[in-house]
């Protein structure tokens, strides 16, 4: 084989590893700390002044929740990947995922709801720290079920999905895949 078409299939094969990364990872900040070390409660992402409201201040209570100043009782939850604005969002206490992705914004076009995962900062009165949710079902039927209510430092996981993410780079690596079987073939 001629050494122009080895540079080629060497040229596919590191386009390829550069263009196809396994996973993409959005950074979530870490919620600030007073100065005796106790969590700051944060305003979720959709808080603030909207139609010349006032923002509502918040106030520490004690352990993972804490209160508004008309004394409803919130908690910080986080959400990772494939909804409109990821991060930290505070709830009130007994939310379930689904005002958690609202909150958030709502799940982006390629996410995948039949396998989102709800990972428990401590393990829940079932001993259970995970959970996968399929809210494909809530989405269709309405079917409120599998819908669990969240603790405080939970991590809610919206993956994306993998049946619509074919695109350029994914033919771009099928492709050098075929040359580099076809190369060790020829010879």
């Amino acid at each position: 084989m001629n050494s122009a078409y080895r540079s080629i299939v060497s040229c596919i094969l590191i386009l390829q590893v550069v263009m196809m990364p396994a996973f993409s990872i959005t950074a979530v900040a870490a919620p600030p700390f007073d100065s005796l070390g106790s969590p700051v409660p944060v305003l979720p992402h959709s808080a603030g002044t909207a139609g010349g409201a006032t923002a509502i201040p918040y106030s520490y209570q004690s352990g993972n929740y804490f209160t508004d100043t008309a004394g409803n009782i919130l908690m910080n939850v986080n959400v990772w990947g494939n909804v409109e604005r990821p991060g930290q969002v505070t709830v009130p206490e007994g939310a379930d995922i689904t005002t958690l992705i609202s909150l958030a914004g709502g799940p982006t076009d390629d996410a995948n709801i039949k396998k989102i995962r709800v990972n428990r900062a401590y393990p829940d009165e079932n001993g259970k720290m995970s959970y996968l949710i399929n809210l494909e079902k809530y989405a269709k039927q309405g079917d409120r079920s599998m819908l669990i209510a969240l603790q405080p430092n939970d991590t809610i996981i919206i993956p994306r999905d993998r049946a619509i993410d074919f695109d350029f780079a994914t033919i771009l690596g099928i492709l050098g895949v075929a040359i580099s079987i076809y190369t060790v073939a020829e010879d």
